[in-house]
């Protein structure tokens, strides 16, 4: 397949990422932590998550790059966003951190990383 086929499909991952992740945070400060929307959004947040990873790893498939240091990195950070879904449904009442603070951080970081890997990580 076409690399431009593997950049939209992690676009789109990531898209149904953030929108499951506003739509959960939104949940739990209005404290409706238990919906058929928050499980719409749960499997939203998965499909995301599996598009997102199929994607990343077939992009750099075509790339050639093997598995270099920074994508161990945006694996983690991948990790990470995977996890959200924990706080956001048991602890309601870090929402309002995980929205404004820890998500806009780790997107930062996983956006820094994808368009600057070259510059950062010159060896690999």
């Amino acid at each position: 397949m076409d690399i431009s086929f593997y950049k939209f499909l992690h676009h789109l991952g990531l898209m149904l990422l953030f929108l499951s992740l506003g739509g959960l945070g939104a949940l739990a400060l209005t404290g409706q932590t238990t919906s058929k929307v928050r499980r719409l959004f749960a499997a939203l947040h998965g499909f995301g998550l599996v598009v997102i990873l199929i994607a990343g790893f077939g992009w750099l498939a075509k790339l050639g790059y093997g598995f270099p240091p920074w994508a161990g990195i945006k694996l983690v950070i991948w990790l990470g966003f995977g996890a959200l879904l924990v706080p956001l449904k048991r602890k309601p009442h870090l929402a309002r951190p995980i929205i404004l603070v820890a998500i806009p951080l780790m997107a930062a970081l996983a956006m820094s990383i994808g368009v600057w890997h070259a510059f950062l990580f010159p060896n690999g």
